[in-house]
């Protein structure tokens, strides 16, 4: 595969992207001139300032909490402030008030032995780990797309850091940042074939987190019955390790009530959309929003992205320019099959991004590249702009019911971005196809 700069080197460079991106040293100076704030904003808001201050996070209040409680021989998901804060004694006090997490209980029990450790340095090791977790993906990709110039790979580090979701997951240390990783290495996995060490990756990822869950269905349409295998097999052996005595609370309390979805400014699934349409109060958390009506219609969503990726997706792909396609679709999609999908979650369409801009800069697609770039502008500045008026209490009710539904808009520019890249790449995997007949 050629490196992306030939993309901006062959045919007619100037009239696709200007004579001044067709210039290698006008792209450099653009790359130091943004790479240089954005790198020290990056170093302070995503290292240093998390590490001197001591504000709460997703990983205090949720991961070690119910570690906290764990260690306790407390149910983590009964833990609250009011009943836990005697069993636990100090250790509440250090990390802050716990309330009942709702992420399986093996990431939870992963935690478990660190929670005699001074809470000041686990909470920092956290930090730098996800810095490094973050690191490893952006390496990974760049090595399985076979990246050779060093301004994409720049530039994929710029908008890898300054995505909002990004920095928003680091600073919680949450363990969305390790499924991130885990991501990289199951789209390496995907391009090489049916691979078991992709499926033990997509399994550790689903027994963190369910969000991954979508990607079996990609592994299932491709018939790579080893990578499936080795994913539930891995994610079944984890749950049944890691405190398997409260699966059982997890899957049939815990997972139904957060899984009924809620129209809440943070949720951007399009349930969400759905029920801010719909009831425009559950916006300002004034019920749920979603009823009969909703979740048919999310239903009826659901189906109809399911049915429209697979037909665009067509039959497997044998070439990897191909096959790295068909995982940014997969990634594209994963969110608007899902009820409940947190701002922060949105880190792992980094995944489709960096693909999609990768194809899109190797094809000469202006329209693909300026698609990929829209949907990082709605699911990162501007998105993060929302929150924080909304946070702020500016009171513009119109303008909050569409400003709320940014990051939603950019999932599905995403996603029909991949569908369209998918289109483009078609007549060369015929070619291939008939050249492997020959």
């Amino acid at each position: 595969m050629a490196a992306p700069s030939a993309a901006l080197s062959s045919g007619s460079p100037a009239r696709l992207w200007g004579a001044g991106l067709a210039s290698r040293p006008f792209r450099t100076a653009l790359l130091v001139l943004a790479g240089v704030p954005i790198g020290l904003a990056y170093m302070w808001y995503g290292i240093v300032w998390p590490l001197l201050s001591d504000q709460t996070n997703d990983f205090r209040q949720v991961y070690m909490s119910g570690a906290g409680a764990l260690a306790a021989g407390k149910d983590p998901y009964q833990c609250t402030s009011g009943v836990c804060a005697g069993h636990l004694q100090g250790y509440l006090g250090a990390w802050g008030s716990a309330y009942p997490p709702f992420y399986p209980p093996f990431p939870l029990w992963l935690l478990e032995p660190f929670a005699g450790f001074d809470p000041r340095v686990v909470d920092g090791v956290a930090l730098l780990a996800a810095t490094a977790l973050l690191g490893f993906f952006i390496w990974v990709v760049l090595r399985t797309l076979r990246v050779r110039d060093w301004q994409f790979a720049a530039l994929v580090v710029l908008l890898s850091v300054s995505f909002a979701p990004t920095l928003t997951e680091i600073q919680n240390r949450n363990f969305q940042i390790l499924v991130l990783a885990l991501s990289g290495i199951v789209l390496a996995a995907w391009l090489q074939g049916d691979r078991w060490w992709g499926g033990a990756a997509l399994g550790f990822g689903l027994a963190i987190k369910l969000v991954q869950a979508p990607l079996l269905l990609l592994s299932l349409w491709g018939r790579r019955w080893l990578t499936v295998g080795a994913a539930i097999g891995t994610w079944a052996v984890l749950w049944a390790v890691g405190a398997p005595r409260y699966l059982p609370e997890y899957l049939f309390q815990v997972l139904p009530a957060v899984g009924r979805g809620t129209g809440e400014e943070m949720n951007v699934a399009p349930m969400a959309a759905l029920a801010r349409s719909l009831h425009p109060g559950s916006l300002y958390k004034q019920g749920s929003g979603v009823d009969s009506v909703v979740l048919a219609l999310t239903t009826l969503a659901a189906v109809a992205v399911v049915v429209v990726t697979l037909r665009r997706l067509g039959a497997p792909r044998p070439d990897r320019g191909g096959r790295a396609l068909e995982m940014a679709a997969a990634f594209a999609a994963s969110p608007l099959l899902l009820t409940v999908v947190w701002a922060g979650q949105l880190v792992l369409l980094l995944v489709p991004i960096i693909v999609l801009l990768d194809f899109g800069l190797r094809r000469g697609s202006r329209g693909l590249v300026a698609a990929v770039a829209v949907a990082w502008l709605l699911m990162g500045p501007a998105y993060l702009a929302f929150t924080n008026a909304f946070a702020a209490g500016f009171g513009f009710p119109l303008l909050f019911d569409l400003w709320s539904d940014s990051a939603m808009a950019g999932v599905v520019v995403l996603w029909f971005a991949s569908l369209y890249a998918l289109r483009l790449a078609a007549p060369a995997t015929r070619s291939a196809n008939e050249a492997a007949t020959a």
